[in-house]
């Protein structure tokens, strides 16, 4: 059981570690990338950015979470290739339909998004999912095993090439050899190009796994499916994807929105260039909780390990929410500096901290629905939340972003996801327990974010007396501070008493940690 436990923990973490640096590159791309085509250039290629954000949540996150929980279902190797053989074949014919619908829909698609010459970056996007079979399935089929290093390294190797060809692309629009459009297309194109090298990865992985384990198993390979499997893949999907829903709808939404706010097509451009930079930022903050999930469902498997596993799971479930907590308290705290380190300057902060919440909202979504997943009974309830809370951010953008113009879309976005957050809690009477949250915890959890922010944003607002906010002092300011906030943050956790040893020990470093806080049981 603790040899489980611990391939779990370290699986949980290589797949947080590929997932932050993949987000971390793709957070520091952008700087180039803004740099050298500006909020507009930046808008023309990001607003095509939610249909490749379906295709990862589908060969990423979704699709391999429910899938490596299924797979590790199975009695056998045999079934569990069987299964794959018959996942692989389904997913094709499906993303073979999407990618054509795509190609096809492409010129109305671009018109509803407000710029019919974005046609050619919504074909370049779509043939993304033809990969989706490859990489959804070989990962799931990985991580029903907790063996998560080949989906890091393929999902690092991915998004590397990917940046290589944006990089290209905006480098090319520099220079001016192409035009503003035809770099949104190629830098698009960069997901499909790097889509092609985690295959080839995968695959390659899977060849040698697959020498491996077989050894010429001939047993029973009859596939064993939970009832309501269908439905829980669709809220899987749905949810660890919930961001990118509301970035869909921001695309088709928000130019026409701001040109009501009084603003010009280019200007409404430009806002909703400054409105996407924190994208990255959140998708950044929530890959922590998206590898925990992907730990946590495997372990879901069998109702006669349930009760064994439960206290690993309880234990990542606090260990997730205070790691995201401390994510979005710093990002609020730090969003001036961070937004012109970034992007060189302040535009749109006060929006981007208020779309910086959430981080918190959307990992205790993740988290609720991955646990309960198997609750077939309440599951079509969590649906409707979802579908309700899509109605909530249209409506809520029509009527808020026209008066507060971006921020209002933030605003739209953070109330939408609560309606899922005390919709889900509503659903289970409040009741905490099956999460092991006790009402101190929560408290605390909230007090120490608090606190933390406070005392680092008047660190900050001391250290800039006097200097104005450029993106060097910015970069001194973010290394002063950081530090500063996680040691507060680590000493008020330590004091309320917030984490078990053994959950201590979760964090990377974790046993080194307890020694020198003097952590006790």
């Amino acid at each position: 059981m603790q040899k489980e436990v611990s391939r779990a923990i370290k699986g949980t973490w290589i797949l947080t570690v590929a997932s932050l640096f993949s987000e971390l590159l793709s957070a520091i791309y952008r700087i180039p990338l803004q740099n050298i085509v500006g909020d507009r250039g930046y808008f023309i290629y990001q607003q095509v950015y939610p249909i490749y954000g379906i295709f990862s949540v589908l060969a990423l996150s979704g699709l391999p979470v429910v899938l490596s929980k299924t797979f590790a279902q199975q009695k056998n190797i045999s079934s569990k290739n069987h299964l794959l053989k018959k996942t692989f074949v389904g997913l094709l014919i499906s993303c073979v339909v999407v990618t054509g619908l795509l190609w096809m829909s492409s010129r109305y698609l671009a018109f509803l998004m407000g710029d019919p010459r974005l046609y050619l970056e919504v074909r370049a996007v779509s043939l993304t999912f033809l990969l989706v079979p490859f990489e959804a399935s070989l990962r799931g089929y990985f991580q029903s095993d907790l063996l998560m290093t080949p989906s890091a390294i393929s999902q690092v190797s991915e998004q590397f090439l990917r940046i290589v060809v944006i990089i290209v692309s905006a480098l090319m629009f520099g220079h001016g050899l192409i035009d503003v459009y035809n770099m949104g297309t190629l830098a698009n194109s960069g997901a499909f190009i790097g889509g092609i090298l985690a295959v080839m990865i995968l695959l390659g992985t899977f060849v040698k796994y697959r020498k491996r384990m077989l050894q010429d198993d001939k047993r029973d390979n009859t596939i064993r499916l939970e009832h309501g499997l269908a439905l829980e893949i669709v809220l899987i999907v749905f949810f660890t994807g919930i961001t990118i829903f509301y970035q869909f709808i921001d695309s088709f939404s928000m130019l026409r929105l701001l040109m009501h706010f009084g603003m010009s097509l280019d200007q409404a451009e430009i806002k909703k260039g400054i409105f996407d930079r924190g994208q990255p930022l959140l998708q950044l903050g929530i890959v922590i909780s998206l590898s925990f999930v992907s730990t946590i469902m495997p372990q879901l498997r069998e109702k006669n390990r349930l009760k064994q596993n439960k206290k690993t799971i309880s234990k990542m479930v606090r260990v997730c929410l205070w790691l995201s907590v401390a994510e979005t308290a710093g990002l609020i705290a730090l969003m001036p500096q961070i937004n012109t380190m970034l992007f060189t300057n302040t535009s749109g902060s006060l929006t981007l901290s208020i779309y910086m919440l959430s981080i918190v909202i959307v990992s205790f979504i993740n988290l609720l629905v991955a646990v309960t997943s198997g609750d077939d009974e309440k599951n079509i309830h969590k649906l409707v939340l979802f579908l309700m809370s899509l109605v909530v951010k249209v409506a809520l953008n029509i009527i808020l972003v026209p008066k507060f113009g971006i921020a209002g879309a933030a605003l739209a976005t953070v109330f939408s996801e609560c309606v899922i957050l005390f919709g889900i809690l509503i659903i289970y009477n409040f009741n905490r327990d099956f999460l092991s949250l006790d009402k101190a915890f929560i408290i605390n959890l909230l007090k120490a974010g608090v606190v933390m922010a406070i005392i680092v944003k008047i660190i900050v607002e001391l250290l800039s007396i006097g200097f104005t906010t450029t993106r060097i002092n910015s970069v001194l300011l973010n290394v002063v501070a950081i530090p500063i906030g996680a040691f507060v943050y680590l000493k008020l956790s330590k004091h309320w008493k917030m984490l078990t040893k053994q959950e201590w020990e979760i964090l990377p470093m974790g046993k080194y940690l307890t020694k020198i806080m003097r952590i006790e049981d």
